[in-house]
């Protein structure tokens, strides 16, 4: 069983987030609290093995801060980073930290279910940093230009000129 603490200021977020990860028969949200400072002593009182924390919480906290204090008190209590702010160094900040996997809080319930399981299992999931790249850009062909480009271009042309312009019926 997964026992988890959840920080996340914003309440609607939060009582959606712990209603969620409720349903599931393997997860257990053990406390919901809106300051990461808090985060450390909900851990200890309700013995979690895993914290959810938002990187800025309540009153100016910290969830990078609050997950070293977790880290190095409790070393085997998993913790995953989420955050709304694509903020390259948060996802630094949060390897030194020794965080076990980071999320934007753009993905789905279901995509936030599995990085719970799989950072469970040993796991870590980071966000790629966005000048790294899995496959190289593909290369630029001499093709001729789409007729979607060329109507594109036509009607842009059509503007600049202040003509009216009538866009041609769909095939």
């Amino acid at each position: 069983m997964i026992d988890m603490v959840i920080a996340e200021d914003q309440a609607m977020l939060r009582d959606s987030l712990a209603y969620a990860i409720g349903t599931q028969d393997d997860m257990r949200v053990v406390a919901a609290i809106a300051d990461a400072a808090d985060a450390l002593s909900a851990v200890e009182k309700h013995h979690a093995n895993l914290a959810l924390l938002d990187v800025c919480t309540e009153n100016d906290s910290s969830g990078i801060v609050a997950a070293a204090a977790i880290k190095e008190a409790h070393p085997d209590v998993r913790v995953v980073i989420m955050t709304g702010m694509p903020e390259i160094t948060f996802v630094e900040q949060a390897r030194a930290a020794g965080v076990d996997s980071f999320i934007y809080k753009n993905v789905g319930t279901a995509e936030l279910i599995a990085v719970i399981r799989s950072t469970m299992e040993g796991y870590s999931t980071f966000p790629r940093p966005p000048n790294q790249t899995r496959f190289p850009a593909p290369r630029r062909s001499r093709k001729r230009k789409s007729t979607s480009f060329a109507w594109c271009a036509r009607r842009k042309r059509a503007r600049k000129s202040r003509r009216s312009y009538t866009c041609p019926k769909a095939p």
